[in-house]
């Protein structure tokens, strides 16, 4: 048997909002793709990091937590009763085996919803119907909540239609927790906050962007705008201004 979600974050099932996110995050950031040194390790990261993603977003919504808490109790009563006839050995793990089937063949309908009412969102976007596309992209979202994609485009056409920045805020910070390496992400929460006049949080969404990539050169020239020139740039500034260059 494989480990189960808690034992994928290193939590016990004992475990708080708080310590669950904590320790996604530090394992979001120990699975770094950067940190792998050849291509079959970052193929293996990303694998593990794909199950980390999977765990964090069960346990982290309190129902999707509470059915998982039951079907992890129903395979430990199973396995203390593994002791009995060959025929309810055979009848338990069939029953056991359609349940999650069930519950699958639920999820893949859902998610084919999402995936139209995506796509549509996506056609009106094109054609700049923003109230449309809006109401697409939150029905793709309440039918596949885990999609970092869904709450993107959700976030950037809120910005687009220049429409309430603060649930436009939250769709792209909820993309960039479901997907922290895409820096796509992040540029985004940073152009909100700026067209929200926010900022100081946009210049320090700028400066998380570097950490994750040191060379972005939007989050660069961002900052550079809002820093202050060094004493060696304004002595050449200075210098350029006496000599009639400047």
């Amino acid at each position: 048997m494989g480990k189960n979600y808690y034992e994928r974050l290193g939590v016990p099932r004992t475990a708080g909002e708080k310590e669950i996110k904590a320790a996604y995050h530090r394992l979001a950031r120990s699975l770094h793709p950067d940190k792998a040194t050849s291509p079959e390790e970052r193929k293996r990261v990303e694998e593990e990091f794909a199950v980390v993603s999977q765990a964090y977003n069960i346990l982290k919504d309190k129902d999707k937590r509470a059915a998982y808490d039951k079907t992890l109790d129903e395979q430990q009563r199973q396995v203390l009763e593994g002791q009995g006839s060959e025929r309810k050995s055979s009848t338990a793990d069939s029953s056991a085996a359609n349940r999650p089937l069930s519950g699958a063949s639920v999820e893949k309908s859902r998610a084919a919803v999402a995936r139209r009412a995506y796509l549509r969102g996506l056609q009106s976007l094109s054609t700049g119907d923003y109230v449309k596309a809006v109401e697409f992209f939150e029905a793709a979202i309440k039918n596949k909540d885990d999609e970092a994609a869904y709450h993107a485009k959700l976030a950037q056409t809120l910005l687009r239609a220049k429409r309430s920045f603060s649930r436009a805020v939250e769709a792209a910070k909820t993309a960039i927790q479901l997907d922290p390496y895409n820096v796509d992400y992040r540029l985004l929460l940073a152009e909100l906050y700026e067209a929200s006049g926010a900022k100081s949080k946009a210049l320090e969404t700028y400066e998380e962007i570097l950490k994750w990539d040191p060379t972005n050169e939007r989050a660069m020239l961002a900052l550079a705008e809002t820093r202050p020139p060094s004493t060696w740039q304004k002595i050449v500034r200075a210098i350029k201004s006496f000599l009639g260059r400047e």
